[in-house]
This record gives C-alpha cells, structure tokens and sequence, in this order.
C-alpha cells in the first residue's frame, strides 16, 4: 500500500511467538483453516516486540512466556490481507504449560518439531526452524 500522505510503500505487520517446549511448538488453527504461529497486529500500548507477543500469545492461548530474540522475519502474501510483514520470536513459557483456547481460532495445540502439519501457512516452517536451532536447552 502507498501510504498518501509520504509516498512510501508499507504493509502492516504481525509478531508472532514461536513457542517452544519439549521439543513440540505451539500452533493455532486460523479461519482460513491452516496452522499458523500465535501472534498479531502491535497495539497502540505495546513498546516492544516482546510486549506483542507476550500480549498476543497470552490472549490467544492462555500462556505466560517470556519472549526472546528475534529468529526471523519475513513477507508473507495471505489470502484475502495482501502483503504482510511477519517478524518472529522466540518464547519460552514462564508458568504452567495449561491450554486456552481463543475465539481467534478453531485449534490449539503443539506439533513435534519433526512432525509439522502438512497445512501450516506457508513461510512458518522456516522460521520454526530458526528458533528450534537456538533455542536454549530445555526450552524446545
């Protein structure tokens, strides 16, 4: 999009966490019917990218993580949105590993590393890859 007043080209964002634990990440079942990273839109209270995902993830499933380095970023073309700018983190849960899910989803649940869904939006796989290669022993 072209951004009228300046000129320039932007598209929107979204921080998602790459939640791992015992070797298995967290993924939720979107309404376009794939699994996809919890996460979202920044908030006008957020003042980082760790707020955004500790916000989201907590929202959309019920888990306290404490997120960590960014592991990757990248452009994804979603059905029916455009364009958008996926940054991801690495999060790691900081209370009990209990399950809730969100009205933003139909599923919720943790996948082995070496078992991904054969329908995980497309462009995720890499970045789950990312954050498994430095995740800290114990985490994932």
């Amino acid at each position: 999009m072209i951004d009228a007043r300046t000129g320039w080209y932007f598209m929107h964002a979204s921080v998602k966490g790459v939640v791992l634990v015992d070797g298995q990440v967290l993924l939720c079942r979107n309404p376009r019917q794939k699994w996809e990273l919890p996460g979202g839109w920044p908030s006008k209270d957020d003042a980082t990218l760790a707020d955004v995902v500790q916000r989201e993830v907590l929202e959309e499933s019920g888990l306290d993580v404490v997120a960590g380095p960014v592991v990757g970023a990248e452009i994804f073309d979603i059905e029916g949105a455009g364009k958008v700018l996926i940054v991801a983190l690495r999060a790691t849960v900081s209370g009990p590993v209990s399950l809730r899910l969100s009205n933003e989803h139909s599923d919720l649940r943790f996948f082995p590393l070496d078992r991904l869904p054969e329908d995980l939006e497309s462009g995720y796989a890499p970045l789950i890859g990312m954050a498994s290669r430095t995740a800290q022993p114990g985490s994932g």
